[in-house]
């Protein structure tokens, strides 16, 4: 197995955020990379450089009703990108989830 540094990641993490529509399993191929390991990396300096910047993610009130049997509630992402999540879910879970899905 070949130890890569971290310049070698930011750059690959970098590459991945200014490109769209790729899954994380193409464009680690593409890349010649393990795509656990790009996934490690993307979430690790995506969480550093959250820190550095402050939290980005803003928590509104809501107010959820019953429903016409629905289970779930749609985060909305922007862009198009969503995030279905049972009613109930813990708020702080649902954040971590918004946060790590969102490019920085």
């Amino acid at each position: 197995m070949r130890k890569r540094s971290r310049k070698f990641w930011t750059k690959v993490v970098d590459d991945y955020e200014a490109t769209s529509g790729e899954t994380h399993a193409e464009f680690a191929a593409r890349h010649g990379v393990e795509k656990a390991t790009f996934q490690r990396w993307l979430y690790f300096l995506r969480g550093e450089r959250s820190e550095q910047v402050g939290s980005k993610v803003r928590l509104l009130p809501v107010e959820v009703t019953a429903g016409h049997g629905e289970q779930d509630v749609l985060v909305e992402l922007g862009d198009g990108l969503g995030l279905r999540v049972a009613v109930g879910t813990d708020p702080g879970y649902v954040a971590a989830l918004v946060t790590a899905l969102r490019p920085c």
